[in-house]
């Protein structure tokens, strides 16, 4: 081989490991950039709730009232419609939403409740009708308020309801810790509770 010939395929070659090393680089720095923005990163696209705002923020650790709001609304309206035709499926998607230990309640309260319609033969429909949203922030409790109704042959009855949420947000999900319910308009919230005391 000619020396000509051997340093003009040296420098090729030198050429061509220097846009190696330059593109190796790059990928490196795009890499270790992408891996700090999936770390940092407090902010994600999720399916949203019906009736959630289009501009809801929603973050690792924090969801805003209006977001919480729509979630709890979705959730009252599955308790609120359960009977023994949809019972499995109400569990599962409430599920969704609730701490393993709360959910651990609330599917044995719903097979109670399931069971005592059918030993009574209410197998009617029931549903949830929203009036109004109330958060106490000194208990930290939601609170959502609306009628109950149910449907038997030619009979629609209505109840004045409550049900009250303790929740807590974690990795970018609404979590239920406990919910309770009462007939009635008035929230238990920390007026009524002082109201109460006397």
């Amino acid at each position: 081989m000619e020396l000509n010939t051997r340093n003009v395929a040296v420098a090729e070659l030198k050429t061509q490991n220097q846009r190696l090393l330059i593109g190796l680089v790059a990928t490196a720095i795009a890499v270790l950039g992408l891996t700090y923005k999936l770390i940092a990163q407090s902010e994600i696209v999720i399916v949203q709730t019906p009736g959630m705002p289009a501009n809801s923020i929603i973050e690792r650790e924090s969801f805003d009232k209006w977001a919480q709001m729509a979630t709890l609304n979705a959730i009252t309206a599955n308790l609120g419609q359960i009977n023994p035709s949809n019972a499995e499926y109400q569990k599962k998607f409430l599920q969704l939403y609730f701490s393993p230990t709360a959910y651990t309640r609330l599917n044995a309260e719903i097979d109670l409740r399931v069971e005592k319609m059918r030993v009574e033969r209410e197998l009617g429909s029931s549903y949830f009708v929203f009036k109004r949203y109330e958060y106490d922030g000194e208990l930290n409790n939601h609170f959502v308020i609306g009628e109950q109704h149910t449907v038997n042959a030619a009979t629609d009855t209505t109840e004045d309801y409550v049900f009250e949420y303790s929740v807590h947000i974690e990795n970018y999900r609404l979590w239920v810790d406990e919910v309770k319910t009462y007939k009635g308009d008035k929230a238990h919230n920390s007026e009524w509770m002082k109201a109460n005391k006397k």
